[in-house]
């Protein structure tokens, strides 16, 4: 293992005066649904239409207390969450995560940031919680999310979906996927891999069996391909409780993700997908663009907005997608786009077809050449 290399984070002192170092700390009760977030300051718009989705969703009859875990949200996004989350039942506090990393620096690639990492740090920074919902910010609720909550995870560490994009590669869209899967994650079988977006964390069961410590030496033993999912179901190696996709549904990315990736996956995983598409109860905008904030054609893209009318920060993600469209850096992203997902992607799976020999040599090729961290 390499020595960790040492960063310096430059903070708004401000920010510490509203930052709780442990779920202790916090003024709120967490004695029944808590569901943590992971995010930065650039992100939080997002973060916004999430806990909206969350707030229009609740039942009246239950407690619900949202838990940010940041490095550098800033006081003014901190108040403004603040104001939308709370109500008779809803409540929202923040923790600092720089304590529990210290000066260690987390690898990430590609689309990913290192706040992907800071749910593996959920049951150290939550002493007093023993069950968690964990969401990425990139998604929306669109069922009351105590459903989620009361799944009993008794002596399971987690609950969470297949994954079924990651299965649908290992059939035959990525021949690389399945051998990195069982041979460098170590996961007995590949087919049990999760997606990590949406997690019902058994966060008293992860404090019994995983030290924070270990957590953070897998996290940086190397580049691992999905990051902190790999660590997940490194350590979790298909022991959790299954929960149907429609807590986690998988926009259809690009177009491509239903028939071009997921169409390899075995008929039980489609047919999940399937049901999830027709009644998804969150919809996970998981992927490194195609997001709706900047494409309103995206899968799902609808939803999104219509919780995002009812966010504060409305008028700046509006003006994101303007930018997007009227910029040169915007207008060249977005001619990147198509060239690549419209252009490139399909010409090569008509040239190289699932499954394929062809294919599988031209993704090696591509992986030796450094691909899974582009």
């Amino acid at each position: 293992m390499k020595p960790l290399r040492k960063t310096t984070h430059v903070r708004n002192p401000l920010s510490s005066t509203m930052l709780a170092s442990s779920s202790t700390d916090l003024d709120l009760p967490l004695d029944d649904v808590v569901i943590v977030f992971a995010c930065s300051e650039n992100f939080v718009p997002y973060l916004s239409v999430a806990i909206q989705s969350i707030v229009e969703n609740v039942s009246p009859d239950r407690r619900y207390d949202i838990i940010v875990l940041t490095r550098n949200i800033t006081p003014a996004s901190m108040i403004t969450l603040t104001r939308q989350a709370t109500s008779d039942n809803v409540g929202i506090g923040f923790l600092d995560v720089d304590a529990a990393l210290g000066d260690i620096e987390l690898p990430h690639h590609g689309h990913f940031r290192p706040e992907t990492y800071f749910r593996l740090l959920a049951p150290q920074l939550l002493p007093n919680v023993d069950k968690a919902i964990y969401l990425d910010s990139d998604l929306i609720v669109d069922a009351d999310v105590a459903e989620l909550y009361d799944t009993d995870v008794t002596g399971y560490p987690l609950a969470a979906t297949r994954d079924a994009d990651t299965i649908g590669q290992i059939e035959g869209y990525d021949a690389t996927v399945g051998p990195y899967l069982k041979d460098e994650l170590g996961m007995d079988d590949p087919h049990d891999y999760f997606q990590a977006g949406v997690l019902l964390m058994n966060l008293a069961e992860l404090r019994r069996t995983v030290s924070p410590r270990e957590f953070l030496r897998l996290s940086t033993l190397r580049m691992w391909r999905w990051l902190d999912q790999d660590v997940l179901n490194r350590v979790v190696n298909g022991h959790y409780v299954r929960v149907h996709m429609r807590w986690n549904y998988l926009m259809d990315w690009q177009h491509l993700r239903r028939t071009h990736i997921i169409a390899n996956a075995p008929a039980d995983v489609r047919a999940e997908y399937e049901e999830a598409a027709a009644n998804p109860a969150i919809i996970h905008f998981a992927g490194p663009d195609n997001r709706p904030w900047l494409y309103p054609d995206a899968d799902r893209a609808e939803l999104f907005w219509r919780y995002a009318m009812h966010s504060p920060y409305l008028d700046e993600i509006r003006g994101q997608l303007e930018e997007s469209r009227a910029s040169v850096k915007g207008l060249a992203k977005r001619l990147q786009v198509i060239v690549l997902y419209k252009g490139i992607m399909p010409a090569f799976d008509r040239t190289c077809p699932a499954g394929t020999r062809r294919r599988a040599a031209v993704i090696r090729g591509y992986m030796g050449l450094g691909g899974a961290n582009l």
